[in-house]
């Protein structure tokens, strides 16, 4: 039995047992979902399948799902240059993602589930590839040198004042 369903603005195609992949998700690792946006079912049988269509999403149609990682995925390096203008721009970005383990499947009538055991084993051989969100970099120039200069100076002023602000309190 599988289903395809809606997240994120795309498709994904799930059975009970696969770890996907999908945009961000709110909620903290080991929290279940839930997704209602099912586009289409298939229970297979053995001399055909039955397909139920959505239009948009089928009725009573259900995929739980458990969040087993977040993180930040693989950098995208953007790139943008003029050629003989001197103009060069370089940007990167790491989309957010959560990996789901899928746990249950049910088209209102039949649910198909996957066991604690089977679970167990998903989870022993589970790797993940995303990485955690970092503190932001920070250049070390603040723009122009003037400003770098006239923050050095501020800096040091206030911590002229502090020092003769506890020479003040000792006296």
């Amino acid at each position: 039995m599988y289903a395809v369903i809606e997240t994120g603005g795309k498709q994904v195609r799930v059975q009970a047992g696969d770890i996907i992949q999908v945009e961000k998700l709110t909620g903290d690792v080991g929290s279940k979902i839930t997704f209602e946006k099912v586009l289409f079912f298939s229970t297979p049988s053995e001399s055909n399948s039955e397909i139920t269509l959505g239009q948009p999403y089928v009725a009573n149609a259900k995929v739980d799902a458990e969040i087993v990682a977040q993180g930040r995925g693989d950098k995208v390096t953007i790139i943008k240059m003029k050629r003989r203008k001197q103009y060069r721009r370089t940007q990167g970005h790491r989309q957010e993602q959560t990996q789901l383990l899928v746990t249950g499947l049910t088209d209102g009538a039949k649910k198909v589930e996957i066991s604690a055991a089977d679970k167990k084993v998903k989870m022993a051989k589970f790797f993940t590839n995303l990485k955690p969100k970092g503190p932001a970099s920070q250049t070390k120039t603040l723009g122009s040198r003037k400003k770098m200069t006239a923050a050095k100076k501020a800096a040091s002023i206030a911590a002229k004042g502090k020092t003769a602000a506890k020479t003040a309190k000792k006296a």
